[in-house]
């Protein structure tokens, strides 16, 4: 497909080319009629053609499915949207040695136990109190074994964190704890001394190997309270081993000099994201869309949400009849250049807090079923678009390998999916406006097209 178009291209190019060296020549010389005489056959002509008008038919759908295991950045909170309801985002890992054969003492004394976070971000509103709460798992983590957004692990049913409750504030810098300044913002969660006398009065062979001590130890679920408004999730480093870690504090008595014991989480370990969200929360109209399968209200309105939230399904449906329309014998339709443009809804409510995506991500759904990557995507960022422009309001996309290939019948593909980039590790979500949508605000595929006879 793409040495075809790139054929066509060059033909294009080639007599472009020659049209502006006669152009030139021509207004130099006085004898303009003789230059460029049959050189170029009478059937040969080349037309620039643009359209906006061809039909889109999106609607928006949920994700089923999101690996969310040895996420480089793992998600943790609660967050009410406005229209698309209730969101809450749990972290499940084990824990690993920091070293091992670790001896307490014979009599260790407890001072306390703290579970350590290193933040990396956040979304929404860092000014809503959360509740944090802590369990022990019961089940096992499989090295092996996938985990997805969806999946479940049984936890034992002691709250180790207390219901503690706190306000993110990923902002801060020059963290103090202790005698130690951290460089990076951290939520320090306390959890039960018992807890930490359990680990320390634990028979010495659970600290002779990693293993060992998962075996032991299977890991903690940490999860946030559902909160009914507003609300936040914050984006932490799993293993940043200086500061993500579960800290022990203890003294051997009868000394008094307090000594500590981490634990880490390592690339080594299991860790992922759960992701809930309960969308009969969410507005009547996006409920009806996105919950009742109501699809036509997808041409004045679409959602998009991260955390194996929401995508859009688009496809082109008058494509090929309109360029066969244009086309007969010896005709070629050459695309020189197809957006999809992407704006957001002005229905959108307006907030400081829920901003747009920094980039959305496209992929052709497979008629034989799976995705791939359009083939322009492969021309680099610059070209391929994608990033959302602040100024303009939009995302866009060139899209012109994958339309010609359409075209041509080239392209095994029913259309296109929209997500959020980085879906699995961020929690964004974005409102955007449908083709229907008022003029000049709406999505749609702008065409810039040549005819060429050969």
């Amino acid at each position: 497909m793409i040495s075809i178009l790139k054929k066509h291209r060059q033909l294009l190019y080639k007599t472009l080319i020659f049209s502006v060296l006669v152009v030139l020549y021509s207004s130099c010389s006085k004898t303009t009629e003789s230059i460029g005489n049959g050189l170029l056959s009478e059937n040969d002509h080349i037309g620039a053609f643009y359209t906006d008008t061809l039909q889109l038919n999106c609607h928006s759908v949920r994700i089923d499915t999101l690996y969310s295991k040895g996420l480089s950045t793992v998600l943790l909170g609660s967050m009410m949207d406005p229209v698309m309801g209730l969101t809450d985002a749990n972290l499940i890992t084990q824990l690993h040695l920091s070293s091992t054969n670790q001896y307490f003492g014979d009599d260790p004394v407890i001072d306390s136990v703290v579970l350590q976070l290193a933040y990396n971000g956040y979304y929404g509103d860092t000014t809503t109190t959360q509740t944090v709460h802590v369990y022990e798992l019961s089940d096992i983590l499989i090295d092996s074994a996938d985990y997805y957004q969806f999946s479940e692990v049984m936890v034992q049913g002691e709250d180790l964190a207390n219901s503690y409750q706190f306000q993110p504030h990923p902002k801060t810098v020059k963290t103090i704890v202790g005698n130690d300044t951290l460089s990076n913002a951290v939520l320090r969660i306390p959890l039960s001394n018992s807890f930490g006398e359990r680990l320390a009065t634990a028979d010495s062979a659970i600290f002779s190997t990693p293993d060992a001590f998962k075996n032991y130890f299977h890991g903690l679920k940490i999860s946030c309270e559902s909160v009914s408004q507003n609300g936040a999730i914050c984006y932490f480093n799993p293993t940043s081993n200086s500061i993500t870690k579960l800290q022990v504090y203890y003294h051997e008595t009868p000394s008094t000099n307090q000594m500590r014991y981490d634990f880490y989480i390592t690339s080594d370990d299991v860790f992922f994201n759960q992701y809930l969200h309960d969308y009969t929360l969410g507005s009547s109209v996006f409920i009806q869309q996105v919950l009742d399968g109501n699809e036509a209200l997808g041409q004045t309105q679409l959602y998009l949400q991260s955390m194996g939230g929401i995508r859009c399904f688009i496809s082109f449906p008058d494509l090929k009849e309109w360029a066969a329309g244009l086309q007969d014998e010896g005709t070629h339709l050459i695309i020189n250049e197809a957006k999809l443009v992407i704006p957001v809804s002005e229905d959108a409510p307006e907030s400081e807090v829920l901003t747009p995506p920094a980039s959305l991500a496209l992929v052709s759904l497979k008629t034989t079923g799976g995705s791939a990557l359009l083939p322009d995507y492969m021309e680099g960022s610059s070209y391929y678009g994608g990033s959302y422009s602040s100024s303009k309001q939009n995302v866009t996309f060139r899209i012109s390998e994958y339309i010609q290939g359409l075209i041509l019948g080239h392209e095994d593909s029913q259309g296109l999916y929209l997500s959020i980039a980085g879906a699995s590790y961020n929690a964004y979500r974005w409102i955007i406006a449908g083709p229907d949508a008022p003029q000049d605000q709406q999505m749609r595929y702008e065409i810039k097209y040549s005819l060429v006879k050969e």
